[in-house]
C-alpha cells in the first residue's frame, strides 16, 4: 500500500553567497511492507530528501503525501510522533536515560501510563534482539550495535509504520551492520513497516528491495532488487 508519494518535489535552501537546489523535481512513492535505500554521493541530496519525508522542512515546490495528505496541511510534530520515526547514524539516544527510558520516552510523550510505556518498551527491546540486562544501561554503557538497536526499538514505539534511517550503520563494524539491516528488513517484511534508509554503503543498498539513486539533486536511477 502507497503511503508515501513525491510530486515533483524541490527543496531551496540560501547560503550567504547563494541559493542551492538540493532536490530537484523529485517524484516517487514509497509502498508499506518494502524496504528502500537512497544513495548517491556526498551532496546528491539525499539526506535533505530524508528530512523532507520527516517533515523537519517543506518542499520548496511540488508536493508531497502523507497517507494521500498534503504534508502542508498535517501537523507535522504529530506526524513525527505518531507516524514516522527517523533513526541516526550517531544514535541520537538521550545520553541520561536508561535504555529502557529512552524507548519509553515517546510513549509517555503521549500520555501512555508509565506502567504501560515500561512494559511495551521491554518488549520491543527484546524484540530488537537486546536481552534484558540492556534495560537498565546507560548509553555509553552500550556498544554501537546496541544503541543503534535501542534507537530502533524508540523508533518502533511511536506506534508508527514509516522509519526513516540515515547512514544507520555508518558507525557500526560488519557484524552489527549485518544484524541491523536484518532487524530493517523485518520491521518492513515481517511488521509491515515502510522503512527507508539513506546510506553511501552498497553492501546494505543491496539488501534492500528498491534502490533510488540521486545525483546533484535529481532521481537519475530507480532499481528493483530481485
Amino acid at each position: 500500500m502507497e503511503i508515501i508519494k513525491a510530486e515533483n518535489v524541490g527543496y531551496v535552501y540560501k547560503t550567504k553567497y547563494q541559493k542551492i537546489e538540493a532536490v530537484k523535481n523529485m517524484t516517487c512513492s514509497f509502498e508499506t511492507g518494502k524496504i528502500y535505500s537512497i544513495v548517491g554521493e556526498s551532496g546528491s541530496g539525499k539526506s535533505t530528501f530524508l528530512s523532507l519525508l520527516a517533515g523537519l522542512d517543506l518542499p520548496s515546490s511540488g508536493a508531497l503525501y502523507i497517507q494521500g495528505e498534503d504534508i502542508r496541511s498535517i501537523d507535522r510534530d504529530k506526524y513525527r510522533m505518531e507516524k514516522a520515526s527517523v533513526v541516526y547514524q550517531l544514535f541520537h539516544l538521550f545520553p541520561l536515560l536508561t535504555a529502557l527510558e529512552n524507548v519509553m520516552f515517546p510513549m509517555t510523550l503521549k500520555g501512555v501510563p508509565i506502567k504501560e510505556a515500561k512494559a511495551k518498551a521491554k518488549e520491543l527491546i527484546i524484540k530488537v534482539g537486546l536481552g534484558e540486562k540492556i534495560l537498565k544501561q546507560f548509553p555509553q554503557m552500550m556498544s554501537g550495535g546496541e544503541q543503534q538497536r535501542v534507537a530502533i526499538a524508540r523508533a518502533m514505539a511511536s506506534g508508527g509504520n514509516i522509519l526513516l534511517a540515515d547512514e544507520p550503520t555508518g558507525n557500526l563494524d560488519t557484524k552489527n551492520e549485518v544484524h541491523i539491516v536484518n532487524l530493517l528488513k523485518a520491521l518492513a517484511h515481517e511488521e509491515n513497516y515502510s522503512v527507508i534508509v539513506v546510506t553511501h554503503n552498497p553492501k546494505v543498498a543491496s539488501e534492500t528491495d528498491m534502490i533510488l539513486r540521486m545525483q546533484d539533486g535529481i532521481l537519475i536511477e530507480v532499481q528493483k532488487n530481485d
